[in-house]
């Protein structure tokens, strides 16, 4: 897939659709029994794979499962799965940040269609407007501190909150 495509292509926001691809296309192979060999294209790795129909089944099954599962199929790989089991502190503490940031902008969205008057502007004085605003201030701040603590070098909370939101 790296050959066959663009290198600007791939990067860190791609990496899980650059993985759903390349399952599509063994599933595909699977079901196809056809997979060329990268160096001579003509040759076909599937031709003496020796997989039997029952392997087949399983494989494409499984496969199928891993590409309806989307972004989480990322916690099949072991070692995804141990960092989460072993250090569940911080994604535990950025999974309730995300939740409590998700809430701030549905119910400041919410309060601004409220605070909003028949010619579309927004009264700005309002308290639990304010609160609101506040509060996701503050969230994104904490977010911000401790991802600089832990050694990142983000400098815009704004693209913390887009981030975190995505």
């Amino acid at each position: 897939m790296a050959e066959n495509n663009p290198q600007a292509s791939f990067h860190k926001k791609s990496i899980l659709q650059w993985l759903h691809e390349a399952l599509d296309a063994l599933r595909v192979a699977l079901i196809t029994l056809e997979l060329p060999y990268y160096m001579i294209p003509e040759r076909n790795l599937m031709a003496t794979s020796g997989l039997d129909e029952e392997q087949q089944r399983t494989w494409i099954s499984t496969i199928t499962d891993m590409l309806h599962e989307g972004p989480r199929v990322i916690l099949r790989l072991p070692k995804i799965r141990q960092c989460i089991v072993a250090h569940p502190e911080p994604f535990r503490w950025y999974s309730g940040r995300r939740i409590e940031l998700e809430m701030l902008t549905l119910m400041l969205m919410n309060r601004v269609v409220i605070c909003m008057d028949e010619n579309g502007e927004v009264d700005d004085t309002d308290a639990i407007l304010q609160a609101f605003k506040r509060r996701l201030n503050e969230v994104i701040t904490d977010v911000f501190v401790r991802m600089i603590m832990e050694g990142s070098r983000v400098i815009n909370a704004n693209d913390i909150f887009k981030r975190i939101l995505m």
